[in-house]
């Protein structure tokens, strides 16, 4: 009798265990968890510092007092056990533990995520340098949302495009920079890294990645304050040559294989082949159209206004395919070309080019291109299957999938905006071309169309000009493709295109 009190005593205490295990197990897991921390750099006028960042449950956290420290010496502080008040000049701040509101002077404040205390210093979100911290210390603080770089002081940080053209033995690279940059290489963990001095870079886009068999990706860093690309190639063993020029405002980068000759410098016919990915195998192999080669911009530096055109897929993504074996990639190309002749046959216009050959390009690639041209207009070129009747031509511009995202920005005036909502600004100006330039098509190719239509064009939501998209057809495996290849429609598409522009520059 005793020994089952005993044994039922031991499951009693067993399961109480158990259960304690699993209530701890439940709390670990359901608690916030600090994660790697990161480099957070702020850049002054002459002179950079860098934090350290720790997570909290998901969100990035600053120290609060080092953070002001940086813009003059604390006068004072008071420590309690939930709460902090700290005296910066005039100001009196104070902050309370697991609470948003942050008290400065006689006014209250509100982050979007409460003030913590992690590992014993007192951290607040990063939200607190733009909503707070400006009106601390009395000067303009620049934050884009998601980056690790802020600039302090109205200083304006450098910002680049980057090309990748196919050479017959190799690959360059060509990174046109909005202001003069140093340049420093290095070689390490089988990458080349090109310093770009001291003055602060702020990247339209972080990271470029290519389907090319000899480089594989190109991503900016500056987390140690020192602005950098580092650029991975595609295969070990390949020489690398970059060089600064054209005030230094351009770096030029050619990856080529050891012993390549100077005509391996030049650009190759065609980048089809020396795709890193192999084209899918077919039946009867047809006759596609030969790719035109790559279409050279007019200097970035020209005072004329920019007009964007973008030739949509290309490289490995050939997009819609007629029967007669043409290709989209290659079409839009076509298009592109003559309305580039076009326009710049008028003299007014300078035309930037997002797709520059047979090659892969992002959307977010395209838009950095053409925001960093400050262009008066962006055009971006398709063609698809749009029923039996060919050709046909659609003009669309751009609307959100979701009326939630119709939402203007809380600031109309600020320099930053979400990358996907840029286009909302200009939706009202985009209407107005697609409408325009429906109108000088049907005129022009004579070609029966219907008025534009408003969708969710990936490549025009983070476009910060007005913006349409033009889509010819019909380009499908049924129909007869060869109408929109004929130059005098592509030509005539041209026209449409420059007709369209003068009518948005107020009939310049």
């Amino acid at each position: 009798m005793n020994f089952l009190v005993t044994k039922n005593s031991r499951k009693v205490r067993s399961s109480r265990w158990l259960a304690l295990g699993a209530a701890i197990g439940i709390i670990l897991l359901t608690a916030p968890r600090l994660a790697r921390s990161d480099n957070f750099v702020f850049y002054f006028p002459k002179s950079h510092s860098i934090l350290v960042t720790k997570r909290y449950g998901g969100v990035q956290y600053l120290p609060v007092l080092k953070i002001l420290n940086l813009f003059g010496q604390v006068g004072g502080q008071k420590k309690k056990r939930k709460s902090l008040e700290v005296w910066l000049n005039s100001t009196h701040i104070q902050f309370r533990q697991n609470n948003p509101n942050v008290r400065l002077n006689h006014s209250r404040l509100r982050l979007q995520q409460p003030v913590r205390v992690i590992d014993g210093e007192w951290m607040v979100p990063v939200d607190f340098v733009t909503s707070i911290l400006p009106t601390i210390v009395n000067q303009t603080v620049e934050y884009q949302q998601g980056e690790n770089r802020i600039f302090v002081g109205g200083l304006r940080p450098n910002s680049f495009t980057l090309h990748m053209t196919p050479l017959q033995e190799g690959a360059q690279l060509t990174i046109q920079f909005t202001g003069p940059v140093n340049l420093r290489t290095a070689a390490q963990n089988g990458k080349w890294i090109l310093y770009l001095g001291s003055h602060p870079v702020e990247p339209l886009q972080s990271e470029f990645q290519f389907h090319n068999p000899y480089v594989a990706q190109v991503k900016f860093d500056d987390h140690d304050g020192q602005p950098k690309l580092i650029v991975t190639p595609a295969e070990p063993g390949l020489d690398f040559f970059p060089k600064l020029g054209e005030g230094a405002k351009v770096i030029v980068a050619n990856i080529l294989t050891p012993g390549a000759t100077a005509a391996a410098q030049v650009p190759a016919p065609s980048a089809a082949a020396i795709s890193s990915t192999p084209q899918p195998a077919q039946a009867t192999p047809p006759t596609p159209s030969p790719a035109p080669a790559a279409i050279p911009a007019l200097a970035p530096n020209s005072s004329l206004p920019a007009v964007v055109l973008d030739a949509g897929h290309g490289g490995t993504d050939i997009g819609a395919q007629g029967k007669d074996g043409l290709l989209e990639k290659n079409l839009t190309l076509q298009l592109v070309a003559q309305a580039q002749k076009a326009l710049e046959a008028t003299g007014k216009y300078r035309v930037v080019l997002t797709r520059n050959g047979d090659v892969n390009v992002g959307f977010d690639q395209r838009a950095a291109e053409a925001n960093f041209a400050s262009p008066i207009a962006f055009i971006s070129f398709h063609a698809g299957d749009m029923g039996p009747s060919t050709p046909r031509v659609m003009v669309y511009s751009y609307r959100p999938s979701s009326p939630l995202a119709m939402a203007p920005e809380p600031d109309a005036k600020s320099i930053f905006v979400n990358w996907d909502r840029v286009q909302l600004r200009y939706m009202g100006q985009s209407s107005r071309l697609a409408v325009d330039l429906q109108r000088d098509l049907e005129r022009t190719t004579k070609v029966a169309t219907t008025p534009p239509m408003e969708v969710p064009v990936k490549v025009l939501e983070s476009i910060a000009a007005p913006a349409v998209a033009i889509e010819v057809g019909s380009l499908d495996p049924n129909s007869n493709s060869s109408a929109l290849t004929n130059p005098p429609f592509q030509k005539e598409i041209g026209a449409a295109v420059v007709a369209a522009i003068e009518q948005l520059q107020g009939g310049q």
